[in-house]
């Protein structure tokens, strides 16, 4: 799987690191789709991931966005990364 950064962190909580060197390692890791996806949804239940992100899939990718700080119900217009499958 290929991980992309296609625009600049926002740390803006201390979590925020963390989770994404999780989610990268996540990223290399595991074997294939139903892998990440089933990682991905162990991450979600366990960490603060919903609370900082916004993300869904594509055909044959996993996108990421941040969450606004001021609004989490609302998140960033550019993604943050791309996971290829």
């Amino acid at each position: 799987m290929n991980v992309k950064f296609e625009t600049l962190i926002s740390v803006w909580d201390e979590q925020i690191p963390m989770l994404l060197i999780n989610l990268v390692n996540t990223a290399v890791f595991t074997r294939n789709e139903s892998e990440f996806r089933t990682a991905i949804r162990q991450l979600s239940e366990s960490t603060d991931f919903d609370k900082f992100f916004h993300y869904g899939y594509g055909r044959s990718h996993f996108w990421l966005k941040q969450r606004l700080v001021s609004d989490p119900t609302k998140h960033m217009d550019n993604r943050l990364l791309i996971v290829e499958f």
